[in-house]
């Protein structure tokens, strides 16, 4: 109880400092055998049937609920067998046929298989399942934290997990955005991850048109909360912060005086004439 202390004053703190409209949501793997917690609700229980694993988030990030999710529970198939591991067909194509003849995201069938090429993905019964929990009321320590926020906050969220001189990759191809990349890529990889939401985040889980995902691996989530606000400490004019004043349709001036940095005018005087 004592650790996951440590994860609830993290998330409270997440929730502080960027003004979080709901609670970051934490995710723990379940490998085979291992016992879960009996606090953790089936969606397939409580809802009277499968659905999609987005919306499960939803919930926890409004609700407070924590859930533990294995195959029956998510009606989202394509995350379920190609993403998650938890469930497989007699033809690994299924997915990319079902694609193609029934939604038809991309293209045509190659297109939908080339544009996830790059995909990361757990082993068929890597996992068991998963749990999810909001980070603040944690019942689970977390592999992987969700954090749903505004483009301004994501971009202090960037700012903080590349301060000590990283620099994030991630990977857009508008599908199943949420699992795959804010879970399973920042999992596998154990990096930060960019997360645009895709359709069914959007259409099916209601994740709003001004939300976008910031996803940190548990080995770097204290490393973020510290660096939160420390870039561009030595600006003379307002730090970033929040609350962040953005000009609106300004010229950059205030009272004639250009608001620009130090490192401009550093720069300019150093250029080679």
């Amino acid at each position: 109880m004592e650790e996951l202390e440590k994860y609830k004053e993290m998330g409270q703190t997440f929730i502080n400092k960027l003004k979080l409209m709901t609670y970051p949501v934490a995710i723990k793997m379940i490998p085979p055998g291992e016992e879960v917690t009996s606090n953790a609700l089936r969606p397939y229980k409580v809802f009277g049937r499968d659905i999609p694993a987005c919306l499960i988030y939803t919930w926890c990030r409004h609700s407070g609920f924590s859930f533990y999710l294995q195959a029956d529970d998510i009606a989202c198939k394509p995350v379920s067998i190609k993403y998650f591991g938890l469930e497989q067909t007699a033809d690994p194509d299924d997915v990319y046929k079902a694609w193609e003849s029934k939604a038809r995201y991309k293209r045509n069938a190659e297109a939908e298989k080339k544009s996830r090429e790059l995909d990361v993905m757990l082993d068929l019964g890597e996992i068991q399942g998963f749990v999810v929990s909001p980070l603040n009321m944690t019942i689970v320590k977390p592999d992987v934290v969700m954090i749903y926020t505004s483009p301004l906050s994501l971009s202090h969220l960037i700012l903080a997990a590349t301060y000590n001189g990283e620099c994030i990759t991630s990977h857009f191809n508008g599908m199943e955005a949420s699992c795959k990349e804010g879970i399973v890529r920042t999992y596998k990889t154990n990096e930060c991850q960019v997360v645009s939401p895709g359709m069914g985040d959007r259409v099916l889980a209601a994740v709003q048109d001004h939300e976008m995902i910031f996803s940190i691996p548990e080995s770097k989530l204290e490393m973020v909360l510290d660096n939160l606000f420390l870039a561009g400490k030595k600006l003379s004019f307002a730090p970033f912060g929040i609350p962040h004043l953005n000009p609106m349709l300004s010229a950059g001036t205030i009272f004639e005086n250009p608001v620009e940095p130090g490192v401009w005018d550093y720069l300019r005087k150093r250029i080679k004439k």
